[in-house]
């Protein structure tokens, strides 16, 4: 399932049409940003019907604007809602697709223990293929989440859900409590399972904190609790540019951060603990009582079942995305050991090309340089095509941004209530967050796990891309920060340091002049 036909051309026509289309822009690189849209076209089309017909991705500078064809997603969107009559297609599906994932865990943890620098180089290449097919296989249908992102300036399921729902001024509420995520994702995850060491440290050393090395040495039962994390989320700071290991060393520097913020005091800690389990508790249960009041009808009721499914489902998938890259820039940094190139120039290129550049010793340098200036690639259901340099003009000129500065106002679809006004700060590239400040306000294509630090400080925040059941639209609901998606234009429409309203009441962001 791994795509090995190249095209020989890609239609300019559909190119055309980019404000048509479902856009996300990323920081990233072209080897992991074709992988993921290989599976989300290619490897999907041969494991489903109906699915995605063919996306493309412009890459400049390190960065991709990637668009998929939206009347696919309506008919994939369009194919779940249908099951709803008898859901349980749609759930066999997901627990076929969890199949594929426990392998791909498992070969994970194997390649943990792999010295790659004692084998081979066909070996090399076989491993990285069986990896890099697995990668696929965990995204492939994984994908069809995707299908129930917003598509217009209305979310189309909350529309759906509020033409059951009765005349009430709690509607838009109603809506919020239907659609919030009822388990634990992984960042959460991640952040309860340190809260959880933390507080076992602490009571163990209430007044002074060991050095690491003496844990080691005279606490073992302590610092497997750390390795334990290490390897179940050493991958949770990834992105599709960045790879960062955190390894035992920076887990307790995390824990012991989050021990000096408690003032060492284990009530805090507990108190923090008891509110992450209850919460959630709370959410299922008020969705629980929500449903049992309101008059939905059991269809109604199993699109939300599936919407569930797809926000937990869709989780999972991005959480195997940031594994994948750090297993992408392993094998790359080996082959880069073994070939005349550096692990930078390989990833511009895509893995059909690794067999040729590792075992066949083919040059790709002039074409590699050519990519590093700018690249487009396409993906369709029959192969892939890639063209760099002078060559990909003719695609890039339909990609540039219209005249915005007579727009005096944006739209989209409210994922959080409340009003905010602040200074404009946006976030294409993963570097630029660390200059984020307290009370801006967060313009974007889309958020990702990465941005939930930033998110935190800010006063409202505005996305290009989502749903009402998105990254974006869950974390902000959970922090009760004001929040509106599916705008579509904002970050190329915004200046940084401008001042805006942002209304989501209304789901309108107004710039002042």
């Amino acid at each position: 399932m791994i795509v090995k036909n190249r095209l020989n051309n890609f239609p300019i026509s559909p190119v055309k049409l980019t404000n048509e289309f479902s856009n996300k822009a990323f920081h990233g690189k072209i080897f992991t940003l074709f992988a993921s849209s290989e599976t989300c076209v290619y490897t999907f089309s041969k494991r489903h019907s109906p699915h995605y017909d063919f996306c493309f991705c412009f890459f400049k500078d390190d960065e991709g604007q990637w668009y998929l064809e939206i009347d696919s997603m309506k008919n994939v969107r369009k194919w779940v809602i249908s099951q709803a009559k008898n859901p349980k297609v749609v759930f066999n599906l997901y627990k076929t697709w969890k199949k594929d994932w426990e392998k791909y865990l498992k070969l994970a943890k194997k390649l943990d223990k792999k010295d790659l620098s004692k084998i081979s180089d066909k070996e090399l290449y076989k491993l990285f293929e069986e990896f890099y097919l697995q990668y696929l296989l965990v995204g492939s249908t994984a994908y069809m989440t995707d299908s129930f992102m917003s598509t217009g300036a209305e979310d189309w399921l909350e529309s759906l859900i509020l033409k059951e729902l009765p005349d009430n001024a709690n509607k838009m509420d109603f809506v919020r409590d239907l659609t919030s995520p009822v388990h634990l994702s992984f960042i959460l995850e991640a952040e309860y399972k340190l809260l959880k060491i933390a507080l076992k440290v602490l009571t163990k050393f209430p007044n002074k904190l060991p050095s690491l090395n003496n844990l080691k040495k005279n606490y073992p039962e302590v610092y497997r609790d750390l390795k334990r994390y290490e390897n179940n989320f050493h991958w949770i700071n990834n992105n599709y540019y960045n790879v960062h290991y955190i390894d035992v060393n920076e887990v307790y520097e995390k824990i012991t951060k989050i021990i000096n913020e408690a003032e060492k005091n284990k009530n805090t800690l507990k108190r923090l603990l008891d509110e992450k389990e209850s919460e959630l508790e709370n959410v299922k249960n008020k969705r629980k009582k929500l449903i049992e009041s309101l008059p939905l009808s059991d269809f109604m009721k199993n699109v939300l079942d599936i919407a569930m499914l797809f926000s937990k489902w869709k989780d999972i998938r991005k959480s195997g995305v940031l594994i994948g890259m750090c297993y992408f820039d392993m094998f790359l940094e080996e082959i880069s050991k073994r070939v005349k190139y550096t692990k930078k120039q390989l990833t511009f290129t895509i893995f059909d090309e690794i067999k040729g550049i590792l075992l066949d010793k083919k040059d790709m340098k002039k074409e590699i340089s050519k990519r590093q200036k700018k690249c487009f690639f396409a993906v369709t259901t029959k192969g892939y095509y890639i063209v760099s340099g002078e060559g990909a003009q003719k695609y890039f000129k339909y990609s540039q941004s219209e005249d915005n500065k007579n727009v005096t106002e944006i739209r989209g679809v409210v994922a959080s209530t409340g009003h905010a006004r602040g200074r404009v700060r946006i976030i294409k590239k993963t570097h630029e967050m660390k200059d984020f400040k307290n009370g801006e306000i967060l313009v974007t294509n889309q958020t990702t796990p990465e941005f939930v630090s930033i998110m935190k400080k800010a006063a409202a925040i505005i996305t290009e891309q989502g749903g009402i059941t998105s990254h974006a639209a869950v974390i902000s609901r959970e922090l009760g920060i004001p929040c509106i998606i599916g705008t579509k234009n904002a970050a190329s429409v915004l200046i940084n340091g401008e001042t805006v309203e942002v209304d989501c009441e209304k789901g309108i962001i107004r710039r002042e002049r």
